[in-house]
């Protein structure tokens, strides 16, 4: 039998051994999720004596966390936005960059009663968080993943704001909603097929690719957002668009003929992140 930190460092030299990045983050999230305590009480336990399936367990995540598989897909959820979300390998798992997406989005909806439609949901971190913000809002999000929708309905469930928001099977480069709306928003697969093969591992590997890359340039999304405006958008509405760090003045040239006021904010890093347009 073998103590909490006997586990403990067996755990993070093994990862260590495997190029895993942050190795004792992982080791400890693996392990609190096993034990369902929080990470602190890791300090505070480490003489606790492991039972053999408490140690087999976490033998079963650490052997797919060493094949870099990302740790919000071992543990099932990850958080976004001060929010909780359930994800799995149907969807992108949610980035902090997207975080300014979704605020920029929140500052100028605020209280209104507007209407938002989002492109590709994925997990529905967007709309869940837009909701949970934004008491009047009322958003409809799109995915050409069933799968994906069934765990973006439960995230809206999870987080108390289903009632405000409409999920629904679309495939956005055949078809455009029967509806208009006031704003749209996306965090669109914008990554070029000349650069996935050098994302990493865990990231290539593990994450949706329809998720990540259009198979084209990466702007194809953003085109076709531009094509459906003027039939989607109300008078007066809004786009918002989360964009590659170098796609800046190729989405501009996109909508510079169809939205005014254009607008790109940079994320934590300083770098071009959220395209922003008024019809």
């Amino acid at each position: 039998m073998k103590t909490l930190l006997e586990i403990l460092n067996l755990s993070v030299e093994h990862l260590q051994k495997k190029g895993v990045d942050e190795p004792r983050l992982s080791s400890e999230l693996i392990i609190t999720h096993v034990l369902s305590i929080k990470r602190l009480d890791i300090y505070l336990q480490f003489e606790r004596v492991l039972t053999e399936e408490e140690i087999s367990k976490i033998r079963t995540l650490l052997k797919r966390r060493s094949e870099h598989e990302p740790i919000q897909y071992i543990l099932g959820e990850t958080e976004f936005y001060g929010l909780k979300f359930s994800v799995d390998k149907s969807v992108l798992i949610p980035r902090s960059d997207t975080e300014i997406l979704v605020q920029t989005a929140v500052e100028y909806i605020g209280d209104k009663p507007l209407s938002v439609f989002e492109v590709g949901t994925g997990s529905a971190c967007i709309a869940v968080s837009l909701a949970n913000k934004c008491k009047n809002v009322n958003i409809t999000a799109c995915d050409i993943s069933e799968q994906a929708l069934k765990l973006a309905a439960s995230n809206a469930k999870l987080n108390g704001v289903a009632d405000r928001i409409k999920f629904i099977n679309l495939d956005i480069l055949k078809k455009s909603p029967d509806s208009k709306f006031d704003v749209i928003i996306s965090n669109p697969p914008y990554i070029s097929k000349t650069v996935i093969e050098s994302l990493d591992k865990q990231v290539r590997y593990f994450e949706p690719l329809g998720a990540l890359t259009d198979g084209g340039d990466g702007l194809t999304f953003y085109r076709r957002i531009n094509e459906i405006t003027p039939d989607v958008l109300n008078a007066s509405g809004s786009v918002f668009l989360e964009i590659g760090y170098d796609q800046a003045e190729s989405v501009k040239s996109i909508y510079e003929k169809s939205l005014k006021d254009i607008k790109i904010l940079r994320d934590y890093s300083g770098n071009n992140r959220v395209f922003i347009g008024k019809l």
